[in-house]
């Protein structure tokens, strides 16, 4: 795989709306994405001391973090919201060889910061509530 613009990264919301729409958030500086696969431990003492993993029985979770400076107060106002509500609401994480990634995920945290001679950032960090779909790209 060739090397991919970080920049080029993209987190979008839903909109929750009956036909949703999705509107980025804001000048995103950094995103992360994490995978986690937690399979079940199967070893026995007749293992000889080698740990067996049963690999498709445990909990499969993801986490998306990210930080940077809001675009617009859409977005902004639409992930308050959705943290102060405790809902989850459907993202959409956009890769820049064209994958993406879509599902409903719940904010964990969510941090606005702002210094007198600067502008106001934020960090998010999302948990995913249920099953998603990655689509490669065409």
């Amino acid at each position: 795989m060739a090397a991919q613009k970080g920049r080029d990264m993209v987190l979008k919301i839903g909109s929750g709306g009956e036909s949703e729409t999705f509107a980025t958030i804001g000048a995103i500086r950094t995103n992360n994405m994490t995978l986690n696969n937690n399979p079940v431990d199967t070893t026995t003492t007749g293992d000889a001391g080698i740990q067996t993993m049963l690999a498709d029985a445990g909990v499969q979770s993801m986490s998306i973090s990210a930080d940077g400076i809001f675009k617009d107060d859409t977005a902004e106002e639409t992930l308050r919201a959705a943290a102060f509500a405790r809902t989850s609401k459907n993202f959409e994480l956009l890769f820049p060889n064209g994958d993406k990634y879509a599902a409903a995920f719940v904010v964990q945290d969510y941090n606005r910061t702002g210094a007198h001679d600067n502008a106001e950032t934020f960090s998010v960090t999302l948990v995913r509530s249920g099953a998603g779909t990655f689509t490669p790209a065409a």
